[in-house]
């Protein structure tokens, strides 16, 4: 049985902490990019079903309860499941729209992701 050192556990939970900050930057973008393009909120069930954020997240349930819990998101529901909680808005708690934030927006067109719904 393998031993891991102070060392080696502390560079795994700073690995798992860059994991889930680069999950919660791209969910950022993926609420702009599949939401209203002039509003930062999107329904869970068109987050859901969007390809792309199928083959991005391991579970979109747990990234989205980790923004709600670090304040990047709100929604109004305990938890969010498939079917019962569609209609359910997440909603960007930061609403300046990322065209304000380094031409994110404009990168995610240029790449020929679709915007809006």
């Amino acid at each position: 049985m393998a031993v891991m050192s102070c060392h080696d556990s502390g560079s795994r939970v700073n690995e798992v902490e860059e994991r889930l900050s680069n999950e919660l930057a791209q969910l950022v973008k993926d609420i702009w990019r599949v939401g209203d393009p002039k509003k930062p909120e999107v329904p869970f069930g068109v987050l859901f079903d969007d390809d792309d954020v199928q083959q991005h997240y391991e579970g979109l349930a747990a990234t989205l309860k980790a923004a709600k819990k670090r304040g990047i998101i709100t929604y109004k529901s305990p938890l969010l499941l498939k079917g019962a909680h569609d209609k359910v808005m997440v909603n960007l708690v930061d609403k300046s729209p990322l065209t304000a934030k380094s031409g994110d927006l404009e990168e995610l067109k240029k790449s020929g992701a679709k915007i809006g719904r």
